[in-house]
């Protein structure tokens, strides 16, 4: 994602500083290591050109593995950029100021909106899966809290455990083998091939335990399942290390009898070019096992202890009696109800946005619905395991580079035998030239490779170690949780409109007419404060891991506070349109003033209008009396 930049700080800091500085300082010693063998190769170049090409070609891997690791420690100590889009949504996110973030997101987001839902109005968390395999099983059911780590804990548990169950399959088949093979089973060629054997006994614990910290890298495309063995395997390896050794050596000793070669010449020379002394790496293995194992269990058992996984919600369910237009709920609701949850000004991450639906029928009447689900802004949940935790995980880090280191040296011995086997080759060559390559092979079989493999086995299995536990360390110092609030509001009802007219007296001239709508409200308002976990790397991307929910619990200080906003927003409504403009007023008041004129004018007016009549009734009253009395 890119880093968008706020001023104000969201809380993430750098986890990896105390790691980088032990990376840093391993680097620089393993660079120093390479140092040294390019000098001997620029001091022994003259005097010998295939020593010296050896030595810069030794030197130089060592050289670019510490500028590697010394790059990485570097790079984990300098300034954490966290944006205001940190760290990775659950779901896709709808909000309209996140759109280019919603986009890079898109492939490490770990639930879809609906899932969200789902979740809160089940009450369930379907993070946790069931594990596959009878290994896993196996482990689950001895640690049962197992189940509800993050995955990359799960999957690291379930290698390493896995890695214990093949080593111990691959012991029982070496002791089958051993008896098949050397109580005579497998014909007088058995005890020849026992050896050889063993060797691949070897190679397959060095895979094993390479595969083991291989996968124990964090990956942003988390499995939720690791493949294990199933039982059909473990009867398929059993039965053939009964059957395979069996057959091979009656087919070697029916091959060396059509082919004249003597058994004791074989296992002369399988004795002289496979001198390994396997018991030693099955040790070394079960010891570097046991040490990574400790430490593993370690971390986990403290980090198994912190948290609960509960899922619970708090839930509200009513219905209201409002004068309000349902549309005017749903423009509260996105605009004021859960933009005032906002954590540090960053915007919510909307993962169903809200699109009402009206449906209006006759005469005024009809029904709504909108539904959405927001998060708020997560904010930093601080992992507390208590100091042993921290010296824990800081010490599978050191002992993890200074394996590094130990595997660097042996890699300078590894050259220096290489040098020196090349030597003997050469010299045993120059004193009998006629049989050159045979006292060449001998020289070779007897005194020089049994001792470079067990070099390169044994650095390859130092570093398998110090791999696992470097990531081990990694691993527990990169994961971050975080607490946020996970909100889903449902509103459906139905509505009907009505008029009503105020200030409409025989007398007034101004009045007001307004539509009404009353609406019958059912809110659904679901809250939870989960608490979520990714894991963080250094570089640009950051923290653009998955987040999965590890724990809901309910909100109701939260809920009530929701509630709260919308009843106040509900009854501080106006249905009844009035006069706030002071010009308006003014004009009102003038209108109101002339109405009174007019009305005293008119009241003036019928009184007059009685006092001529009644004048005039008196006069027509004389004029007859007048006309009465006059003599003809």
């Amino acid at each position: 994602m890119a880093f968008d930049y706020g001023s104000i700080n969201l809380g993430i800091k750098n986890p990896f500083k105390k790691e980088g500085l032990i990376n840093t300082i391993g680097g620089v010693l393993v660079a120093f290591i390479g140092v040294y063998l390019l000098v001997q190769a620029a001091s022994s170049v003259k005097q010998d050109i295939l020593a010296g090409w050896v030595f810069a070609l030794f030197g130089l891997g060592i050289l670019v593995s510490g500028i590697w690791t010394l790059s990485g420690g570097v790079s984990a100590m300098l300034r954490y950029f966290v944006g205001r889009n940190h760290p990775t949504s659950l779901a896709k996110n709808f909000s309209e100021s996140q759109s280019q973030t919603s986009a890079q997101e898109a492939n490490y987001v770990a639930y879809q909106g609906s899932e969200l839902t789902e979740m809160l109005m089940g009450r369930k968390n379907t993070t946790f899966v069931e594990p596959q395999g009878i290994i896993a099983r196996l482990l689950h059911s001895l640690v049962p809290r197992l189940t509800f780590m993050p995955y990359m804990i799960r999957n690291q548990a379930q290698y390493l455990f896995a890695a214990w169950v093949k080593t111990a399959l691959i012991f029982v088949v070496y002791a089958l083998v051993a008896f098949v093979t050397l109580a005579g089973f497998a014909g007088e060629i058995g005890q020849t091939i026992f050896p050889v054997y063993s060797v691949f006994v070897v190679l397959h614990l060095l895979k094993t335990w390479l595969g083991a910290g291989r996968f124990m890298a964090t990956q942003r495309e988390v499995e939720k399942g690791v493949d294990g063995l199933s039982v059909l395997d473990v009867a398929k390896t059993i039965a053939a290390a009964i059957v395979i050794p069996t057959l091979i050596g009656l087919g070697l000793q029916w091959l060396f009898v059509l082919l004249g070669i003597s058994s004791d010449k074989v296992q002369s020379s399988v004795h002289d070019w496979l001198n390994l002394h396997p018991l030693w790496f099955m040790l070394m293995t079960l010891v570097g096992g046991a040490l990574v194992t400790a430490v593993n269990i370690l971390l986990l058992k403290k980090r198994l202890a912190f948290g609960d996984a509960v899922a619970e919600v708090s839930e509200l369910r009513e219905n209201w009696q409002e004068s309000i237009h349902p549309n005017e709920i749903f423009i509260n609701l996105d605009n004021l109800v859960m933009a005032n949850r906002r954590y540090q000004e960053a915007p919510n991450r909307v993962y169903k946005m809200l699109e009402p639906a009206l449906n209006e029928q006759v005469d005024g009447k009809g029904s709504f619905r909108g539904e959405m689900t927001q998060e708020v802004q997560p904010r930093i949940h601080s992992m507390d395991l208590g100091k042993a935790y921290d010296q824990i995980r800081l010490c599978s880090v050191i002992i993890g580079r200074v394996l590094f280191i130990v595997a660097a040296l042996v890699t300078v011995w590894l050259a220096y035998s290489v040098i020196d086997a090349y030597h003997a080759a050469q010299t045993a060559s120059d004193a009998n030239a006629r049989h050159a390559a045979a006292q060449v092979w001998n020289v070779l079989g007897k005194e020089h490779v049994s001792g470079l493999i067990q070099l390169i086995v044994s650095g390859l299995l130092l570093r398998a170690f110090a791999h696992i536990l470097v990531k081990t360390g990694h691993l527990f110092y990169a994961e971050m949780l975080f607490e946020s609030n996970l909100i889903y509001i449902k509103v459906e009802g139905t509505f009907s409109e009505s008029k009503i007219s105020t200030g409409t007296g025989i007398n007034d001239s101004t009045r007001s007419e307004n539509v009404l709508v009353r609406s019958s409200i059912t809110p659904w308002v679901i809250v939870s404060r989960i608490i979520s976990s990714t894991f963080a790397s250094t570089g640009m991307r950051n923290l653009e891991y998955p987040r999965y929910i590890l724990e809901m619990h309910k909100n109701e200080a939260e809920l009530a506070s929701i509630k709260h906003d919308m009843r106040a927003f509900l009854k501080d409504r106006e249905s009844i349109a009035s006069i706030t403009s002071e010009r308006d007023l003014h004009n009102a008041s003038q209108i109101h003033e002339i109405n009174q004129q007019t009305r005293s004018m008119q009241a003036n007016s019928n009184a007059n209008s009685a006092l001529d009549n009644e004048q005039l009734g008196k006069a027509a009253g004389y004029l007859e009396r007048s006309q009465s009395s006059d003599p003809e």
